[in-house]
């Protein structure tokens, strides 16, 4: 995998600049946000059918739609670590009920171990969306099986897709603690690492076997 042509796939288009701002901004706005999960999905679509490109804004019923089974099939997966926050965050707040003093270290380890947790279902996840969008069947996205195989198959590369992802994820979390500025560099920088995502997890699809 050419890592530095992937980083570069969305400055490939000639309007990529104006189609990142008016993701960017759409991303702000909730709900409105799943027009652009649905844009990277369909970014995604198009490198699985090997026509790699970034879509036009436009045709928004579909993109809602792909936005949203996509955010449904991303929960379901984060299901298990977002219940472990919850009860052991609950939790916390119990202690607090029944006890003086913030219960800081039973809320570290909520965050810590949740986080792990994300990491790990969140693993799976960019091959369930490339097996969602890949024949649009929101039941591929589930078939345990396949997913698990098709990762298999393409190991190195989807685990070099996964950690540029994430390593780029972290740079905008930094780049957002700069003042005025740092969280408006973050929202159009996390449109763009999607839909770098999309592109990427989109090729090692292509090379997975089931």
């Amino acid at each position: 995998m050419d890592i530095e042509s992937a980083v570069k796939f969305p400055t490939e288009d000639e309007n990529w600049v104006v189609k990142v701002l008016i993701g960017g901004i759409i991303s702000l706005i909730p709900i409105v946000d799943l027009l652009a999960t649905g844009f990277c999905l369909k970014v995604m679509e198009e490198t699985i059918n090997r026509t790699p490109k970034m879509p036009e804004w436009g045709d928004w019923g579909e993109l809602f739609v792909k936005g949203l089974i996509g955010a449904i099939i991303s929960f379901i997966y984060l299901l298990i670590p977002v219940i472990v926050i919850a009860a052991m965050t609950g939790g916390a707040v119990f202690s607090m009920g029944m006890r003086s003093g913030m219960p800081f270290p039973m809320m570290i380890s909520a965050i810590v171990i949740g986080g792990l947790l994300a990491v790990l279902f969140g693993f799976f996840v960019p091959m369930a969306l490339a097996m969602y969008v890949s024949d649009d069947s929101m039941s591929d996205a589930f078939r345990i099986k396949e997913v698990v195989s098709r990762i298999k198959s393409v190991l190195g590369e989807y685990i070099t897709a996964y950690i540029v992802i994430i390593l780029l994820s972290v740079l905008l979390l930094l780049i957002s603690v700069i003042p005025i500025i740092g969280w408006l560099i973050a929202t159009f920088g996390s449109f763009y690492v999607g839909v770098v995502a999309a592109h990427m997890f989109g090729e090692v699809y292509t090379s997975s076997v089931a």
